[in-house]
């Protein structure tokens, strides 16, 4: 099931976000995805928030269920991306590295010109984690800042 935050409508994924993000979002569970135009501007808000950017996969929506794939002629074309931490890296390194390269690669998507199914809206799904969740989680290797 899958709902579309709006003025009336929050969700705890998005806690914190401005509105102006909340209303534009495709919430799936505890998973939020934003149109490619939209996604620069949460991207950016994550960053600010000191919240690291971990990837991002593309959704289509058809028929009112998530797909992870576009058809065209070579077979299913899965985009997906995720932010390796680096040996020796900062965790404001790594909150501005990793907003920089899903940001470059969200903004460089094309619909793939060998595509079987026309042209639609896609939402990126983000992932995104604080630092908080990293030292909760055993996973904070990050060099001091």
């Amino acid at each position: 099931m899958w709902i579309l935050c709006g003025a009336l409508m929050t969700h705890s994924v998005l806690a914190g976000f401005p509105e102006s993000l909340t209303a534009v979002a495709f919430v799936n569970g505890e998973e939020a995805a934003w149109e490619q135009k939209d996604c620069h501007a949460a991207i950016d808000w994550l960053s600010q928030n000191n919240h690291a950017v971990l990837g991002f996969d593309l959704w289509v929506v058809r028929n009112g269920r998530i797909s992870t794939a576009l058809s065209t002629k070579s077979g299913p074309a899965i985009y997906v991306y995720s932010c390796d931490l680096l040996e020796g890296e900062t965790w404001n390194d790594y909150v501005r590295g990793s907003a920089k390269e899903v940001g470059d690669l969200i903004a460089a998507f094309r619909w793939p010109e060998d595509a079987l199914e026309p042209e639609r809206p896609v939402y990126f799904n983000i992932s995104w984690a604080s630092r908080q969740w990293f030292h909760a989680n055993a996973r904070d290797k990050f060099a001091d800042d």
